[in-house]
């Protein structure tokens, strides 16, 4: 992994944080951060693959009535064989919420994937997605709409635009997905489109335990190439038992990539290690229920979140 690279584009977070106003006090937090681990083994021959996660995400509200939320993502995928594929993805987001539940505001994300080795090859190649966003939200319900734009740092642009939708119809289950679309531009000429459509649900069954699954797919319309993702696992609080404020999860997921000539699946188990902040009570980052739910703002780094 890029570390330089991280830490350069780590600034732009550290820089936007300072620009919040000083006399904003933070009244309410909620966030989680996710350690997980998962074991793979790829159709046709294709070995085995595990992955080692770094998941968090977190809102703060102000007194004032802004809002900001941070994403941050660190993943590390180890193919058999020589190689591996590392991505680092970063997001921030600032919104102002009106006495009426109405949202406006705007968004950066960043998103750095290296490849090595023989069968991978060799690339380091960077996103920079920024647009704004609004909606509407309460306690049970939010909406929120984007329209943005993405760079490569190679050369070549696109158009980010999707809704993101998300209920709670009791205090123990909350329902959500999305629908993108990231056009546009490659570099040396052409065009692509690529459109994500997903829904995730979590519930709290009580005494500790919770449920949660969620599906998602892909499709490359320039390469003729879609990717399915779902998975359900099971989740336990360990603050039922104690006073640790940890989640301990197993999910089961599967990808299924189909490029027209073949395809190719790939099965994971995946643990987590969920370590919650303030108020929150979800299912963990690193699973593909909370990938759908809560997506990022363009369809290439939601389709990297939901498959590890």
């Amino acid at each position: 992994m890029n570390i330089v690279k991280t830490l350069n584009s780590s600034r732009f977070f550290a820089c936007a944080l300072a620009a919040l106003p000083a006399a904003a006090q933070a009244q309410d937090f909620s966030g989680a951060v996710t350690l997980g681990y998962g074991l793979g083994s790829i159709s046709n021959g294709g070995g085995d693959i595990d992955s080692l996660t770094l998941d968090g995400s977190g809102a703060i509200q102000f007194q004032n009535g802004w809002v900001m939320g941070l994403d941050a993502t660190l993943a590390k995928m180890n193919p058999e064989g020589p190689g591996d594929f590392d991505t680092t993805d970063l997001g921030v987001n600032f919104a102002y919420q009106m006495a009426s539940g109405a949202t406006i505001g705007a968004y950066g994300d960043f998103m750095n994937f290296d490849t090595t080795g023989p069968v991978l090859g060799n690339t380091d190649t960077e996103v920079v997605s920024y647009g704004l966003n609004g909606g509407y939200v309460n306690d049970t319900f939010g909406a929120e709409f984007h329209l943005g734009i993405s760079e490569v740092d190679g050369g070549g642009d696109w158009t980010d635009y999707g809704v993101t939708l998300r209920f709670r119809p009791t205090d123990a289950t909350r329902i959500g997905g999305h629908w993108m679309m990231s056009e546009g531009d490659v570099a040396g000429g052409g065009s692509f489109e690529i459109t994500s459509i997903g829904i995730g649900a979590d519930h709290n069954l009580g005494r500790g335990f919770s449920a949660f699954g969620g599906v998602n797919f892909v499709d490359a319309d320039q390469i003729n190439t879609d990717v399915t993702t779902y998975g359900v696992g099971i989740g336990y609080d360990l603050s039922a038992v104690t006073s640790a404020p940890i989640n301990l999860s197993l999910e089961l997921a599967r990808s299924d990539l189909d490029a027209g000539a073949g395809s190719v699946e790939e099965d994971t188990v995946r643990f987590g290690v969920t370590f919650a902040l303030g108020n929150a009570k979800r299912a963990p980052e690193n699973s593909v229920a909370r990938s759908v739910m809560t997506p990022r703002h363009n369809a290439l780094s939601t389709l990297i979140d939901t498959a590890y």
